[in-house]
């Protein structure tokens, strides 16, 4: 058992889902931050801001982990639409949940927001680690 768990930990697929995990909470500080100022600062409903958020966030975390985590260079604009995609699919979710739980339920926008993107960012790493970063792409 201890042979397979240290086994598991220097495993390339535990480095980079780690190194996604830290990605991933620095492109939330950029989509929370920027959620946050939107929903504060502006009239746009929560959905619109949403969906700024996460764009500017995506965008992100594709060149840090095209360059920093997976480390593939090649096809980067393909790679870029499938990732773009996979994000905008977790972002519908998220912003669903939140058209459900605020709009129409008034719960706490920055909670649902917390929990929806977890759930979503769980299944965008298992899509982006198998379709988006896969190594010898095309």
């Amino acid at each position: 058992m201890k042979e397979k768990i240290t086994s598991l930990i220097k495993s390339d697929d535990f480095r980079e889902f780690v190194i996604y995990g830290f990605i991933g909470v620095f492109g939330l500080f950029i989509d929370f931050g920027l959620f946050w100022l939107l929903t504060k600062f502006t009239s746009l409903p929560v959905e619109i801001a949403n969906f700024i958020s996460s764009s500017c966030a995506l965008v992100n975390n594709f060149y840090m982990n095209t360059y920093l985590n997976f480390h593939v260079r090649d096809h980067l604009l393909s790679r870029f639409i499938k990732y773009y995609i996979i994000g905008q699919i977790t972002t519908l979710i998220t912003t669903t949940c939140l058209f459900i739980f605020v709009t129409l339920m008034h719960q706490n926008e920055m909670v649902v927001k917390v929990i929806s993107t977890f759930l979503a960012t769980m299944l965008q790493f298992v899509v982006n680690k198998v379709f988006t970063f896969k190594k010898n792409e095309l």
